[in-house]
């Protein structure tokens, strides 16, 4: 052995290690252990993409569309209730939901609640427990209500109240929506660096919904056909031509309003339209060809100053409570039909509509749809404010 007093490279005065019993000779040295004070860390990435995002934050962009879902319908439904507050005798909640059970009153105040835990969702996402269950809570209630809406709705068909042209109620949709909204509610919201963009999605999805909803209203209630029996239907003109003849939408309008006297559902036709610009008064020429049909023309009222949908239906009303009518049908296109009810409960009245038959295709239908969007929201907001 030599002089040395530990392993190679000891300090001096350090104890080396003992010798191995029976051999004299100094143990293998263990392998040097790395320290773990000096060995330095793996650098932490700095890339935010390094780190897999979870499931849930995954989500941001459908949560986003859910929030915006959820500001067009907290939206519309606080502009409802406020429309519904202002005028006792119209219900514009019922749009979307019908709400069971409570009194108008109180529904309109649960409704409140709701638009306000939906729009607080909307603009504020990022929510505390003692606001995110409330508004689970009322979401999923409101998602119950509107499918019950929906089973109403066939309980109504089977009965023969009405005859639906599209075999799902609209609230079976607005049901899967708001249990959409109510998931989404349970994910985080986007992170910082994607909030600009999720506000995006945000206002797409709801600007999306404003112009959807109007063709919604168009295809599942403008087709749904309500007749019963009443004391009068209200026909609404359209064009005349040039020779007299009756253009396609006129002619299939008058078709349903005469069918309807013939069946025995009405006692009365009331005829509207004003001098288009053929020369020639709508009223009358409908007038004259409901005679040719075999209608008395003492069941027959004219109103020759109905230029237009309004003025229609205000021309029209005072017949409703001269004659003591309470059950009054309206007949139009399907997709007018929305506009023509939003109109009546403007003024007071709960008509009941009917959407003319098809005895050939229009062209013009498309456009006609279309321009119906910027015109339902005109009527439904007058409607509402005033």
């Amino acid at each position: 052995m030599g002089t040395d007093a530990g392993p190679r490279g000891a300090a001096a005065g350090t104890p080396g290690p003992p010798l191995e019993a029976g051999t004299g000779q100094e143990p293998v040295p263990a392998a040097p252990q790395p320290d773990p004070a000096a060995t330095p860390a793996p650098a932490e990435t700095s890339a935010p993409d390094a780190t897999p995002a979870s499931p849930k934050a995954r989500n941001w962009a459908l949560a986003a569309v859910a929030r915006g879902f959820a500001l067009f319908i907290g939206g519309f439904t606080l502009a409802s209730v406020v429309g519904s507050l202002r005028h006792a005798q119209a219900d514009f909640t019922i749009w979307w939901v019908a709400v069971p059970v409570v009194g108008r009153l109180a529904g309109e105040v649960v409704l409140a609640v709701l638009a306000a835990a939906l729009l607080g969702y909307a603009v504020v996402p990022r929510m505390r427990p003692w606001r995110r269950w409330p508004t689970l809570a009322l979401v999923l209630a409101f998602a119950a209500v509107t499918a019950w809406n929906g089973a109403e709705f066939y309980r109504v068909w089977r009965d023969g109240l009405v005859e639906p042209g599209v075999p799902v109620p609209l609230s079976f949709v607005v049901c899967a929506v708001l249990a959409f909204v109510a998931w989404a509610a349970l994910r985080p919201p986007a992170q910082p660096r994607r909030r600009l963009l999720a506000a995006a999605v945000l206002v797409v999805t709801a600007s999306a919904c404003v112009l959807a909803f109007p063709v919604a209203q168009v295809f599942f209630f403008g087709n749904s056909d309500y007749r019963r029996a009443a004391d009068a239907v209200v026909v609404f003109g359209a064009q005349v031509h040039g020779d007299g003849h009756l253009s396609t939408s006129l002619r299939d309008r008058m078709t349903t309003a005469v069918d309807l006297y013939r069946d025995g559902l009405v006692d009365h036709l009331v005829v509207s339209g004003g001098v288009g610009d053929s020369g020639f008064n709508e009223a009358m020429v409908m007038r004259d060809v409901a005679i040719e049909e075999g209608v008395p023309a003492e069941r027959i009222v004219v109103d020759s100053a109905g230029v237009n949908t309004d003025a229609t239906v205000r021309n029209t009303m005072p017949f409703f409570g001269g004659e003591g009518w309470t059950t009054v049908l309206a007949v139009s296109q399907f997709y007018h039909l929305p506009r023509i009810k939003l109109a009546y409960q403007r003024a007071g009245w709960d008509v009941l509509t009917v959407p003319a038959g098809t005895s050939s295709p229009i062209p013009q239908t498309p456009t006609f749809v279309a321009r119906e969007i910027p015109a339902f929201w005109l009527y439904y907001l007058r409607a509402v404010v005033r």
